[in-house]
């Protein structure tokens, strides 16, 4: 189909598109840009505040996605390669080693980091979707994929 890799193309940004089932518009989905690191174990983590939404939305479904693309495709989204990875969203207990490498990708979040009430959440893989440009598309296999 494309010899586009799932896993360096996640690697290569460094933000996406999280989405969450809404809690105050059941039904709904809800949509936030969101940072994002890999683990040293392959990891796709986040760093929310438990004020915000889409903290909530995972506190009470924690079935999330998050559409990662690239911005150099803006000028023509349509025809740009984008994945969505659908997950389980989990609070993460090594924090201080997930401070230490989100500081290494985000070192201006270093006074964010330091506020109460911000967690890191894995996101644990169980599919995903890979449009590799228009027309091309398929579901991936998780347990072949690594970050």
């Amino acid at each position: 189909m494309t010899d586009l890799d799932p896993s360096q193309f996640i690697r290569r940004q460094n933000y996406g598109v999280l989405s969450t089932h809404s809690q105050t518009e059941l039904g709904y989905p809800f949509g936030s840009i969101t940072p994002y690191i890999i683990s040293d174990q392959g990891e796709i983590v986040i760093f929310i505040s438990h004020l915000a939404e889409h903290t909530n939305n995972i506190k009470a479904n924690p079935k999330v996605s998050i559409t990662i693309f690239d911005p150099a495709d803006a000028a023509n989204p349509g025809a740009g390669a984008r994945i969505t990875c659908l997950a389980n969203a989990e609070p993460a207990q090594n924090e201080i080693q997930l401070r230490e490498d989100y500081l290494a990708q985000f070192p201006e979040a270093e006074i964010t980091l330091d506020l109460p009430g911000f967690h890191f959440y894995l996101l644990k893989l169980t599919r995903i979707r890979l449009v590799a440009g228009f027309g091309r598309v398929k579901w991936l296999d998780t347990s072949r994929l690594t970050l």
